[in-house]
């Protein structure tokens, strides 16, 4: 993602206000790696740091395009929460009660992995356990999130529903939530995160280069051209969301979507009183076109959402100052005692989403010499870490992936051109359908 601080600054975001390690080179010459992993972000560093783990053996060189810790997985809402793929209801209806309790058990087992991998590996992450909500603003959605807490307790699965009563206790100002679904969830910093994670992989042995775009992939001979650099792997893995589209043909699977977010000032102490909040949870908005909020450790709050389909890489940036006021406004139907806060940081960045809403774990070829791991959704802190655990051990032999949740089915392949004129007016519709009066 693209912070909105001034391009003479472009290391420094609201997670990272300024590097916390050196930068490393970008590749020169010709290289050869038993393993390249494209893609610096969590699951990038996740595949390439468990790949020297299970096989210490292995040549493992990661490429990352710009600098690791402030591209999208480095500027997300930082909330490590169970969930994946479309919502449990439908996942029952179209694929069956066993599969979607399988699914949900092991996104909520990814989220006890990933912390306990913070903690192992030492990361200052500023990890805390705090839960994280989805919340109703509206009769409609408060029935919808009963009728999904339903759906969890006939599969055996603890997803508490809160009744208003209970919300407002906990949120004082939020009077306009009707009711909340509960899950386990932590909280942290995500930038730093990544750079941990960099710091890991660096001590394994792992091969890092900055400022490494990939601009080919030559896939029958397993050579990547970055710049006037080559670099000949035995095996690739394609670990990138939003730019996916530019390496080879995947923009009928993978649709590259332009998320906004915003931080507030710091509030007053007075502020912070009128809110509440004392227990610092996530909350994820059930309206169509979600939003996400969560405090920060400086007394500053995060907002998320309003999706937008990116036809480029420069689709984000004339949108940023009327999404800018988009996300304020959905602030202050939170939390009407802060209708007057200005944001000190507006960015926008690309995600990877699917039309069938799962992420992609999955082999290129037969002889799995290319595989592709992404796409999630919107759900990627925790399932990112863990799934690149698993890839990394199925590649080395020791283990096979899960059946359940990457053996989904395959999202719908349409030919770009059509997804270019109907993904834009979906978003529009959801945009539309989840309007609220302030």
């Amino acid at each position: 993602m693209s912070a909105s601080v001034a391009s003479r600054q472009p290391y420094s975001t609201v997670w990272l206000p300024f590097p916390l390690d050196e930068l490393a080179p970008a590749p020169s010459g010709h290289l050869r790696c038993d393993v390249a992993v494209v893609g610096g972000g969590l699951s990038g560093l996740s595949t390439a740091l468990h790949l020297k783990l299970a096989a210490p053996q292995l040549d493992v060189l990661l490429l990352e395009a710009g600098r690791i810790g402030y591209g999208a997985s480095g500027l997300n809402s930082g909330q490590c929460a169970p969930r994946i793929g479309p919502a449990i209801e439908n996942q029952v209806r179209s694929l069956g009660e066993e599969f979607a309790r399988a699914a949900y058990d092991y996104s909520l087992g990814a989220v006890e992995f990933a912390a306990r991998f913070a903690k192992d590996l030492a990361i200052d992450c500023e990890l805390r356990c705090a839960g994280q909500w989805q919340v109703a603003l509206r009769d409609a959605d408060a029935l919808k999130l009963e009728r999904r807490a339903a759906v969890y307790r006939s599969l055996g699965l603890d997803v508490p529903l809160l009744g208003a009563d209970a919300v407002h206790a906990s949120l004082p100002d939020a009077y306009r939530i009707r009711n909340a679904l509960v899950f386990p969830a932590w909280l942290l910093n995500p930038g730093r995160l990544c750079v941990g994670m960099k710091r890991a992989a660096l001590a394994q042995g792992v091969r890092i280069f900055e400022h490494a775009r990939v601009e080919r992939l030559e896939r029958d001979i397993g050579t990547l051209h970055v710049g006037s650099s080559s670099i000949r792997a035995s095996r690739i893995v394609l670990a990138v969301d939003g730019a996916i589209g530019g390496l080879i043909a995947f923009r009928r699977t993978v649709l590259p979507v332009t998320a906004f977010a915003a931080v507030t000032r710091a509030l007053s102490c007075a502020e912070r009183s009128a809110i509440g909040w004392t227990q610092g949870q996530g909350l994820y908005d059930a309206r169509p076109m979600f939003n996400f909020l969560r405090p920060m450790a400086d007394g500053r709050l995060l907002i998320g959402g309003d999706y937008r389909y990116a036809r480029d890489t420069q689709a984000g940036v004339a949108q940023k100052p009327q999404d800018a006021s988009h996300l304020l406004a959905q602030l202050s139907l939170f939390f009407p005692s802060v209708r007057s806060i200005t944001a000190d940081v507006v960015w926008h960045g690309l995600l990877g989403c699917t039309l069938n809403e799962w992420p992609i774990v999955a082999p290129l070829d037969r002889d799995g010499r290319h595989w592709h791991i992404g796409a999630w959704n919107g759900h990627g802190v925790a399932l990112a870490l863990r799934a690149g655990h698993d890839l990394a051990y199925a590649m080395t032999g020791q283990t096979a992936l899960p059946g359940i949740p990457w053996h989904c089915p395959r999202a719908a392949n349409l030919p770009h051109n059509l997804i270019a004129m109907l993904v834009p007016l979906y978003l529009e519709w959801l945009r539309h359908s989840s309007r609220m009066t302030i």
